[in-house]
């Protein structure tokens, strides 16, 4: 008998006829499973691993992964700060339940990436399918227990969350588990393209350290081993080194907003300085060896492009200062001052 398999792929629903036969889960996990399949099953065929599984109580499942899914489902457990043991169970058991496929399909009740059962108290199916609510109930729980399971493998771990009839199988995934894990924070996208521009892990970023997670103000980024790559709204640029420190060090988008360009070479100053320069949705960045990074904006940045820019005045010494009644920034060779009833004026150092 024939039945109808609904597959979430991607963020993509493609309904597809199946089977139900090889790749079946192996048992009801606690997730909804600690019993296997009721001996009234007619059939078996080989789970995900070799075990024995109903063919009545099962859908097919994919056989790889969608790379949506784990790219998901290791934001999520970044996201919460879950140790390597964590991560790796999570990989493990959305292996062996689903080859990290998000399925509207499975034993009794059992949906999702995780094979969750909402009759078991984790969520309404609307819930479960939602790889990302998913992800976070199996990486809550998990880290509910790691304490108690001090020496135990991320497999043992896996079991004691999911409770299946087949405690072996988390395990025996480890060597694939770990191939997912690893690729799914691996840079992709504008972000991507934006870092293999650069030369990848041999260029100024190095290797990718955290996976791509939200921005604030609604871009997203990607932590490396020397910066960051930040998106938004449709296109992505790096920033680096002494820069990215400085934005990071003053509120970075909440402030000053989006990069709207890659650090570029910046022009020589009357002491024949050579720096690097970056503008912002809302202001400069400056930096050279003897200065350092600092910030130029409003009507400061104005005045200092209208005198030439580094060229004429010389790299920032300072970020912008209060001084009597209005704002002050001093330059290599002059300062730039500003008050609300004068404008802006410069004066030589």
């Amino acid at each position: 008998m024939r039945r109808i398999c609904t597959l979430l792929l991607g963020g993509a629903l493609a309904v597809t006829s199946f089977l139900p036969a090889p790749g079946a889960l192996a048992a009801a996990n606690g997730a909804g499973h600690g019993q296997p399949p009721p001996a009234r099953s007619t059939a078996t065929v080989p789970g995900p691993l070799g075990h024995p599984a109903p063919a009545m109580a099962f859908c097919d499942i994919p056989a790889e992964r969608d790379i949506a899914v784990t790219r998901k489902v290791y934001e999520v457990g970044q996201r919460r700060n879950v140790s390597d043991k964590v991560m790796l169970a999570g990989f493990e058991t959305g292996w062996v339940e689903s080859r990290m496929n998000n399925l509207n399909c499975g034993d009794r009740d059992s949906l999702g990436v995780f094979q969750q059962r909402p009759s078991q108290g984790w969520g309404t199916p609307e819930q479960v399918l939602d790889v990302d609510y998913a992800a976070n109930k199996f990486f809550e729980v998990a880290q509910q227990m790691e304490p108690r399971m001090e020496g135990s493998t991320a497999g043992q771990l896996a079991q004691a969350v999911q409770r299946s009839a087949y405690p072996a199988r988390y395990d025996q995934a480890e060597g694939v588990a770990r191939a997912m894990r690893d690729e799914a924070f691996q840079p992709y996208g504008s972000i991507g393209a934006k870092y293999h521009s650069l030369g990848g892990p041999g260029g100024p970023l190095g290797e990718p350290l955290r996976a791509e997670e939200d921005a604030r103000l609604g871009g997203r980024f990607q932590l490396f081993r020397n910066g960051i790559v930040i998106w938004h709204p449709d296109a992505a640029f790096a920033i680096y080194g002494d820069i990215l420190a400085k934005y990071w060090a003053t509120d970075s988008e909440q402030r000053w907003g989006f990069p709207t360009m890659d650090e570029a070479d910046a022009g020589r100053a009357p002491d024949g300085t050579r720096g690097r320069y970056q503008f912002f949705e809302r202001g400069l960045f400056l930096w050279s060896p003897p200065t350092g990074a600092h910030t130029v904006h409003g009507e400061i940045l104005k005045a200092f492009q209208n005198a030439g820019h580094e060229a004429a005045v010389g790299y920032p010494l300072t970020d912008e200062t209060d001084e009597a009644g209005g704002k002050a920034q001093k330059f290599q060779k002059a300062t730039i001052h500003w008050n609300p009833s004068k404008g802006t004026w410069i004066t030589n150092n």
